[in-house]
């Protein structure tokens, strides 16, 4: 199946929203714009939904065929297959051997007493284990623990090579007692010893490596994990789950929202991307994500690494946010069938005051640090935008100290690398993705400064 990089532009903001629930594209959603035949959005799209689109009256340009070209990025890993482990040195990107080898290299440093490999205990489908890194000198109450996650979609090469290169940063300056410095910002070797000595920094670089290899070495747009198809379905689109729809919120999306709702979720497990899952955390990946929050309580921040759209997205995705009525909120049946629809009074997400201007506030800490990289600006947004989401990241880590009062609240956050004018903006070629390792790596810097 052939899958074009486009730009779609509807007459008006509900025909965006159709595209999602009626023709099911994916929209890279934080793009939408106003222009003067309507609202024009960035999109991946099939042969078949572009002629669908343009019979219905969309005007649909043709920027690449993201296949074609994803295939000259496959080409380009084969020719780095012996790339260094330093991500600063690297010319190509790292594949998931690469990735586990980098992790294991820095938990083996000699000398070192600030860095541990920690094995999750679920293997993947295809019998992969993963493995986190912990970066922190000390131990005792009152350290605040940070959580950065990256490799859920399997066609988002970078996010991993950006959290590698974060802890390459990270502990060859802690290490050395020198600064880094990073386009016009520099953090200080007294900022870099804060981080290390009195904080907890966990990185699950590769979440799902069998997707991950998978696009790399076969179909590049493929997003989804690699659970076996369902008894009788043969299609190659039929295997797999989305690991950022299968967390425990709100995963039975159909019970939740209004039945107009464009939430981006699919129950069909042969929908290419968006498939749930067959039940609520049902996946190894999401398993092994959601064991890192119940085995280190005092994570109390957590960024999620996606591409593309540049934003640094804070909570919620299920609907537009309000802080007057705590009633109004994910756990109250009475709201059931009524929530997922942008801007309307029938139902809103409930987030107290104060933790909304703590997320936001450091959210623009990331954007501005990302800011002084190179100059790109990143969008500090709310996750609702063109269409809602369930089932994701972000929304279940804040939503766990509201389900469980024992459990400690998280402020989660997505960021969303990567510009919709790169060429294959899901794995740009390298040197431009060089430059997106280094913004970000300085915005997750200033995060871990800031988030005490």
């Amino acid at each position: 199946m052939s899958i074009h990089h486009t730009r779609i532009t509807g007459s008006d903001y509900a025909a965006m929203a159709d595209l999602v629930k009626k023709y099911k594209v994916t929209v890279a959603r934080h793009t939408v714009e106003k222009v003067r035949d309507g609202y024009r959005v960035d999109a991946h799209a099939s042969d078949a939904q572009i002629q669908a689109l343009e019979a219905a009256g969309y005007t649909v340009e043709h920027l690449e065929d993201a296949e074609a070209e994803g295939k000259a990025r496959q080409r380009e890993m084969r020719d780095n297959a012996g790339a260094a482990l330093s991500v600063a040195t690297a010319t190509g990107y790292l594949d998931v051997s690469h990735v586990e080898a980098a992790l294991a290299t820095e938990a083996a440093a000699p000398n070192d007493r600030f860095t541990t490999l920690i094995r999750l205990p679920n293997e993947t489908w295809e019998q992969r284990a993963c493995h986190a890194l912990k970066i922190g000198n000390g131990s005792g109450p009152g350290r605040t623990g940070i959580y950065l996650l990256g490799g859920v979609h399997a066609r988002e090469w970078g996010s991993p090579d950006i959290l590698i290169n974060f802890i390459q940063q990270l502990t060859n300056a802690y290490r050395a007692n020198t600064d880094i410095t990073i386009g016009n910002r520099t953090f200080t070797a007294a900022q870099i010893k804060s981080i290390v000595d009195t904080k907890d920094i966990y990185v699950f670089p590769q979440a799902n490596p069998d997707g991950r290899h998978y696009s790399m070495t076969t179909e590049p747009m493929w997003r989804k994990n690699r659970r076996p198809a369902p008894a009788g379905h043969t299609q190659s689109q039929c295997v797999g789950v989305d690991v950022n729809r299968n967390y425990d919120f709100l995963w039975n999306f159909p019970k939740y929202f209004d039945a107009n709702s464009p939430v981006q979720n699919s129950t069909d497990p042969c929908d290419h991307d968006v498939y749930i899952g067959p039940a609520a955390a049902s996946e190894p990946e999401t398993k092994n994500v959601v064991w890192m929050f119940d085995t280190f309580p005092h994570i109390r921040y957590f960024v999620d690494l996606h591409s593309y759209s540049e934003d640094i997205l804070y909570n919620w995705g299920d609907d537009n946010d309000q802080s007057t009525d705590p009633q109004m909120n994910f756990q109250n049946p009475a709201y059931d069938g009524k929530r997922g629809i942008a801007d309307d009074k029938a139902y809103r997400e409930y987030i107290a005051a104060e933790d909304k201007k703590l997320a936001v506030g450091l959210a623009n800490e990331m954007r501005d640090a990302i800011k002084a990289s190179r100059g790109r600006v990143y969008k500090t947004e709310q996750s609702m935008s063109l269409y809602p989401t369930a089932g994701t990241s972000d929304d279940y880590a804040f939503s766990r100290h509201i389900t469980d009062a024992k459990r400690a609240k998280v402020f989660s956050y997505t960021i969303e690398w990567g510009s919709p004018k790169n060429p294959t903006p899901f794995h740009p070629p390298y040197p431009e993705m060089k430059q997106i390792i280094d913004e970000i790596t300085s915005g997750l810097l200033a995060f871990c400064i800031s988030a005490n």
